[in-house]
């Protein structure tokens, strides 16, 4: 079934019902099922949408529009439908045949080898008693409340398909491409049509809004990533691994959807605010369901804890005292306001290095960590720069009491993310290793860009230089980020005095549209942007001044100018000789 679960949004009590019954038939194990398919390229209209797509290896095809009105007719004399209270002049029988001839012509224009393909169309109508006739449809192509009760609905699947492959085979003048005999489509071939007809509806739309120039290919899931997705209705606790760029913020905002859509309460966290703040903008539309926000602004929420001012207060409190605050409160509490059904950690190496973050997450998930509902997304080998010391769940969770078999690892490997240029970038010079099995975002043909200076005073000349370009590029001020492994007010931006740049640079929290943020690789980790301009680089050989090189620069969609200092000029050609040696 994709997707695996139904969305919420969904009002057909009809389609509920012939989703759970095809998600449960053991019979139809082999089959794809797609959901609620959006059809941009329809023939007959701007656009168009089917229920269900159905592929039955061995048989074919079958486009299925289900009407779950409990009355449904067609006028003899006027020709009009009506369905319940609605009238129509195109009935169900037309639109699920014009989706079907969509369907099929979207197929096989991207696979001309898959026109013997059976393709068909048909109604079900669960509620309805149907009787009437026309030459418009065969009897057999309808499913109407009596038939939907006499046998399970993966078998009248198969009834329709075999009734259709019969007429084919009768029609041999004008069906001669039809061959009885050839068992199509074979499964591989049925994968192939989902992957075709995948892309058209099961993506992250971005939930609420995303940068407008951010290319449609950064938004679509891979084949890698839809089967981890759909391990999650099996696995209750999974940790999702992966490097830079590899989707799963995106995977991890989709788990909270799916969450919810099951009907349960969740938590999504994650440790940066930037990202937190984003976060709980883009899952706003799943609230009060999932809970979501940074680990520390939960914790202090559960607490009771008034803070004044954030930055006077020490790492102690943030790291010991509040978690240990937190967790009173919660064992001390009588409701379960604060209990969750599953609990997702978006950059969970920021997280759980630290065993109090850690007892406090266990009170908050029925169940607790070994035996309730949770999922991490992390990258335990590059992206460490808050423990202070490799971490990763096997090692965390088994100082807790309980063995790695007890939950799943799933590895993500291709870069859905950064163009090509700048996925080999990342790999040289973020000395990752191993490397992204695929790139999936087309090549745009812009190689990072180096520039080396000589002293802070020319760097902040190169940086005013690159922001008048890229403006002049046509980019836009909040296109633009410039990150630092400095604070905000040593960094190269925060410097910058030269007018018009003083009022259009402003720090990340308190940019507006327009501006261009600026702030430490530490604040922007877990985000992305178009364009992305990593300053103040005098260094790449130590580990923690790699791992803050390879989160910056992995940061970047579209380009990526990196400003170091003449120094670092032959530590790049080092690492970029090495590389050549090595392949």
């Amino acid at each position: 079934m994709i997707p695996s679960v139904i969305s919420p949004n969904c009002a057909s009590p009809g389609e509920h019902e012939i989703f759970r019954k095809l998600s449960k038939d053991t019979t139809s194990r082999d089959w794809i099922v797609l959901h609620s398919l959006d059809i941009a390229e329809h023939h007959t209209q701007v656009a168009g949408e089917i229920d269900f797509v159905v592929m039955v290896p061995g048989k074919g095809v079958l486009c299925i529009e289900v009407k779950a009105h409990r009355d449904v007719g067609r006028d003899p004399v006027t020709g009009l439908w009506h369905l319940g209270k609605k009238t129509e002049a195109r009935g169900p029988f037309k639109q699920a045949s014009d989706a079907m001839h969509s369907i099929r012509s979207m197929v096989v224009a991207a696979r001309p080898d898959l026109s013997r393909v059976v393709f068909w169309s048909a109604v079900v109508l669960p509620f309805s008693e149907f009787s009437a006739t026309s030459p418009e449809w065969h009897p057999w192509q309808v499913i109407d409340k009596y038939k939907y009760r006499q046998a399970p609905f993966a078998n009248l699947v198969d009834q329709i398909l075999d009734s259709a492959r019969d007429f084919l085979a009768s029609k041999k003048q004008a069906a001669p491409w039809f061959n009885p005999d050839r068992e199509e489509p074979s499964k591989e071939q049925c994968e192939v049509i989902s992957n075709i007809l995948r892309p058209s509806f099961e993506y992250i739309n971005s939930f609420r809004s995303q940068r407008e120039t951010l290319t449609s290919e950064l938004l679509y899931y891979t084949q890698e990533q839809f089967d981890a997705l759909d391990a999650l209705d099996e696995v209750p606790r999974v940790s999702f691994t992966g490097a830079a760029g590899t989707g799963k913020t995106l995977l991890a905002l989709e788990a909270a959807r799916r969450a919810k859509a099951r009907g349960q309460k969740v938590l999504l966290v994650c440790f940066n605010k930037l990202l937190g703040k984003w976060l709980e903008q883009e899952a706003s539309a799943f609230a009060p369901e999932v809970m979501t926000r940074t680990l520390h602004k939960h914790m202090v929420e559960v607490s009771g804890k008034t803070i004044a001012d954030e930055e006077s207060v020490s790492d102690t409190f943030w790291k010991t005292d509040l978690p240990l605050a937190a967790t009173d409160a919660l064992l001390e509490s009588k409701g379960d306001e604060f209990l969750f059904d599953e609990i997702i950690i978006d950059e969970a190496q920021d997280i759980i290095w630290n065993d109090r973050y850690l007892d406090f997450l266990e009170f908050s998930l029925r169940g607790e960590l070994k035996d309730g509902r949770w999922i991490l997304f992390g990258d335990y080998e590059k992206q460490v720069i808050y423990a202070g010391r490799p971490v990763n769940p096997k090692d965390a969770l088994k100082d807790r009491g309980f063995p790695p078999s007890h939950f799943l690892t799933y590895r993500l490997t291709k870069n859905c993310r950064n163009t090509p240029r700048i996925a080999e970038a990342v790999r040289i010079l973020g000395q990752l290793d191993p490397g992204y099995t695929k790139i999936l975002r087309p090549d745009n043909g812009i190689e990072p860009e180096y520039i080396f200076y000589k002293s802070d005073k020319d760097q902040l000349s190169w940086l005013v230089d690159v922001l008048d370009r890229l403006l002049d590029e046509g980019f836009r001020g909040d296109d633009i980020v410039i990150l630092s492994r400095k604070k905000d007010a040593d960094c190269a931006a925060g410097k910058v005095n030269q007018a018009p740049w003083k009022g259009r640079l402003r720090p990340f929290w308190l940019a507006t549209k327009g501006q261009i943020g600026y702030g430490s690789i530490y604040s922007f980790k877990g985000l992305e942007a178009p364009v992305v301009i990593v300053t103040d680089i005098n260094s790449t050989k130590g580990s923690d001044d790699q791992d803050l090189f390879y989160v910056g620069i992995t940061r970047a969609v579209n380009k990526l100018l990196l400003l170091t200092h003449v120094n670092v000029k032959d530590e790049i050609g080092q690492m970029l000789v090495r590389t050549h040696k090595t392949e």
